[in-house]
Formats: structure tokens, sequence, C-alpha cells
């Protein structure tokens, strides 16, 4: 990420527990802490639960923990440390309020089985996704070598109804179409197929890669392989060639005696084999 870009506060967990026992209803760890979360909320609801105190917040170790009391629940989220947890608060205390407006009548009549909560993890992600994407980002379904060794591993909020939207969102990606069009075409919220999406991310179900555009500006990463250098012969090499970094696709295309619909598919392929690489370490490149 370039130095002008200004980094944002990461979410580092955020988590419900029930109020009158204390027992943990969902968490979501976002990112790695340098102190155990769990620990964190058990103090935490030591000091709320037990001792009927009121919290608002607390400072630990370079982060700020926003905590916020609903009727039968109590949410915490653990932030780096900023000057303002407004936006922060404010977040929180939607989660709080849509959940229990969700889960009253199995909050009434408690049963201790917390496994009917995981869906509500797609409500939370459409408000922190795991990750932010640029729109113009191309969702890639992975293929067990290239996702090893963690092969699409369990995703622990894909059940019920949220797992039936994540398999439709499985269906719109092909490679082909970016997350913006996947959102154009879906039936769902743009924060619901976002928030699908991170959680496809964050458990290596796709990978991300840009889309190709006429003034995007490649440079050769590695000598092309054997077998496309067979496939497409010095046409191949031509093309890498010319990608120094500087000259746009179009640029390049004007410089070679090819159809700029073929190039564009050679440098595609070119792109997801590692031969070729986008010169411009943008913002985009980090979403």
């Amino acid at each position: 990420m370039t130095d002008n870009v200004e980094e944002k506060p990461e979410v580092r967990y955020l988590s419900v527990v029930r109020k009158e026992g204390g027992e943990p209803i969902i968490g979501i760890p976002y990112r790695e802490m340098s102190v155990d979360p769990d620990l964190v909320a058990s103090f935490v609801l030591a000091v709320i639960i037990f001792e009927n105190r009121q919290l608002k917040n607390f400072a630990k170790e370079g982060y700020v923990v926003v905590i916020e009391e609903g009727e039968y629940v109590v949410g915490l989220l653990i932030v780096d440390r900023v000057d303002d947890d407004t936006p922060y608060r404010n977040a929180l205390k939607e989660v709080i309020a849509k959940f229990e407006k969700t889960y009253e009548s199995q909050m009434q009549a408690w049963k201790g089985d917390i496994r009917p909560f995981r869906e509500f993890a797609l409500d939370i992600l459409q408000i922190y996704p795991y990750r932010e994407f640029s729109l113009n980002m191309i969702p890639r379904l992975l293929t067990k070598s290239e996702a090893t060794p963690d092969y699409q591993a369990q995703i622990p909020w894909s059940v019920g109804e949220t797992d039936e939207k994540l398999q439709t969102i499985l269906g719109y990606i092909n490679g082909k179409r970016t997350i913006e069009e996947i959102m154009n075409q879906s039936e769902y919220e743009d924060s619901e197929v976002l928030a699908i999406l991170s959680m496809l991310d964050r458990y290596q179900w796709i990978t991300l890669t840009r889309k190709l555009e006429d003034t995007s500006i490649l440079i050769k990463v590695m000598d092309p392989p054997r077998f496309l250098v067979g496939v497409y012969g010095e046409q191949l090499t031509s093309i890498v060639e010319q990608c120094d970094g500087k000259k746009s696709l179009a640029a390049i295309c004007e410089a070679l005696p090819y159809n700029m619909q073929a190039v564009k598919l050679v440098a595609k392929n070119l792109i997801d084999a590692g031969v070729l690489g986008y010169s411009d370490n943008n913002k985009e490149d980090k979403l």
C-alpha cells in the first residue's frame, strides 16, 4: 500500500455473549491479537455480570474494547486503539439490536444450544466483513492444488439460509464476472454479497484478480513455462517482452500485429500463470 493511503484502525474481534449466564453465543475473530480475546471477554463479563458495574470501554495493550449491553446479550468489539469509538459503538448497537429482535424468543426460552445463532454471522459480516473489496475485482474459484493446505476450509457460518445464499453466490463466480456484476445480477443485498465473498476469501474458496483493461500496465514477472510457449509460440514471447511496466495494454497491442482481443486473452492467461503482473502496486491490489 502506498504511503499516501491512510490505514484505518482494524477490527480485531466481535462477540455476542448471553447476559444472564455469560455463555458466548457467537464470536468472530478477524485478525491476530497479542492478547487472548476470550480472556478479555471474560474480564468484561465478570465486571458487568458478576460485579454489576457499567463498563462502556477500556484499553488493553493497544486495543480498545467497545462494550454495549442489550436486554439479553452483551456485545464486545475489539479494535485498534482509537480516539473516538463512536462509529464502532453505533455499529455494535446495531448488531445487538438486530440480534435481540431476531432471537428474542430463543433468549427468553434459553436452552443452551448456540448452533441456531451461527446464521447471524452474516448480519455481522454485512457491517464488518472480513475484508473490503474493490468492485472491479474478479473472484475465481480456487482449485485444490492452489489452495493447499487449507483448501475450502469449512466455513462455520455456512448453515441454514446463509448456506443457501452462499451456494447461490458460488454459482455466479465464473472467473469473468466482477464483484459489481455479481452484485447487479444477484437478488441479494449488496452488503450480503460482499459479506459472503469475504467469507469465501477468508476460508480460501476464492482468489481475486483485477480486471484487465486497455489502460492496464503489465510487467514481466518471470519467463513463461515451456508448455505455454508451446501453445502460443513466438506470439507469446513477443507479448511478454513488450510488458516492461511502462506501456499500457493498448499501447502493446498497437506495437504488435495481433488482434486486441487475442492479446487480452493471452495476457489474462499469463497473469493467471504468474508470468505477468500489474506494475502499479496501488490500493486496488490490496483490497
